[in-house]
């Protein structure tokens, strides 16, 4: 590979590279640019995440910007959100994040879950911090209530900094929820309200 080709790579905008965007940035063929990524990885100038998912060896990246990575379009929510912006102090120990369908995986040693979430309550909220996309605490939350409306999320009302949140956000992201969550979010509000 030239070194014009090495050079790309290395002032590439994403840390990450598939098949398709070697393809498209080396201006290479299909079977080009697997057969490219092979020898780089020969080479030791890639690291191979996973199927079809590649890094810069000794590259920089957040494992946030990993999980919008390994499965796209995808975006960090949930517990994961919740905790970064100071909501819950609970550590997640699986980074979560919403997307069009669920997806499961373990890379660099951290398992990923990603949950389904409707179009209508996907792509609104998003925001770009440092290296990843995130949801704002506001949708995390309501994201969260949704979830634990289906039964995959434990979280505890008390567990939660409503302080920390923008109420006409919080309103104003909730009319594209479900019934069910608005109900949860009502008595999270109430019960702040009464502890007050």
């Amino acid at each position: 590979m030239s070194t014009n080709a090495t050079a790309k790579l290395l002032n590439a905008d994403s840390p990450f590279f598939s098949i398709s965007s070697l393809q498209a940035l080396l201006n290479l063929t299909r079977e080009s640019a697997r057969t490219t990524a092979s020898r780089l990885v020969r080479r030791g100038i890639l690291v191979r995440i996973q199927r079809d998912l590649y890094t810069l060896a000794n590259g920089k990246y957040s494992l946030f910007s990993l999980a919008n990575a390994l499965y796209q379009p995808s975006v960090i929510s949930l517990e994961t959100a919740l905790n970064y912006w100071g909501i819950i102090v609970q550590v997640p120990q699986t980074v979560f994040s919403i997307a069009h369908t669920s997806y499961r995986c373990v890379a660099d040693n951290t398992e990923f879950v990603y949950r389904r979430m409707p179009s209508a309550m996907f792509r609104f909220g998003q925001v770009k911090v440092e290296d990843f996309f995130i949801v704002e605490a506001e949708k995390a939350l309501l994201d969260t209530l949704y979830m634990k409306s289906k039964g995959l999320v434990e979280l505890l009302p008390e567990d939660i900094d409503m302080a920390k949140l923008d109420d006409e956000l919080l309103k104003y992201y909730s009319r594209q929820y479900p019934d069910v969550v608005k109900k949860m979010l009502n008595e999270i509000e109430e019960r702040e309200y009464e502890a007050k």
